[in-house]
């Protein structure tokens, strides 16, 4: 088993360890997201391993801060403001709407901004990879139809073991401009070209 597949089982069973504990009882908040967020932390790391270019670095980054970040929309709920709130308890925020507008404000965006906001758009679609198997759903087409949409947690883990498996069998293609390491016949590295 190579080394991917290796961090991929590993992920894919820490996700469905920490799904089982989560589900086990009622947690407290603070508990519950600190079950929570490791778990959204390694699906969109299994999702971007899979990805058939690596990211920038820097826009990986950020797209795995925005995996968990976009949970802080749930503040307001916590502190009794309930108007931005879909049945089951999930914030309108939680929608595909949020993410275009990140997306959306990174295009006419330049320099470090452009890639904050393009990760944390696609930090926010992999935090909905996870959200859309667990608790309600996910009011993805709000303002659109504010009703949820939930796929079974089975259905999502199968996914997930898909990921894996294409993360472990395909060979990364190296980002622009950057070129493999190959070896010549006398045993040295060098840079193709």
């Amino acid at each position: 088993m190579n080394e991917a597949a290796r961090n991929g089982v590993a992920g894919l069973a820490g996700i469905a360890a920490l799904d089982a504990v989560r589900t086990a009882r009622h947690w407290p908040v603070p508990l519950l997201a600190a079950l929570d967020w490791p778990a959204h932390l390694s699906t969109a790391g299994l999702v971007l391993a899979a990805l058939p270019r690596r990211l920038d670095p820097r826009m990986a980054a950020w797209a795995l801060a925005g995996s968990v970040a976009i949970d802080l929309d749930h503040i307001p709920l916590y502190l009794g403001f309930r108007a931005a709130v879909t049945e089951g308890g999930r914030p309108v925020t939680h929608s595909l709407t949020t993410a275009a507008a990140l997306l959306g404000a990174a295009v006419p965006s330049r320099g470090r901004l452009r890639t904050a906001l393009a990760g944390l758009g696609e930090g926010v679609l992999l935090h909905f990879v996870r959200d859309i198997a667990t608790g309600p759903g996910l009011p993805l087409l709000w303002p659109v139809r504010s009703r949820n949409v939930r796929i079974p947690y089975g259905m999502h883990l199968a996914a997930l073991g898909l990921t894996v498996a294409v993360a472990a069998l395909r060979r990364p293609v190296p980002r622009r401009g950057r070129l493999p390491r190959q070896r010549d016949g006398g045993g040295t590295s060098r840079s193709g070209g």
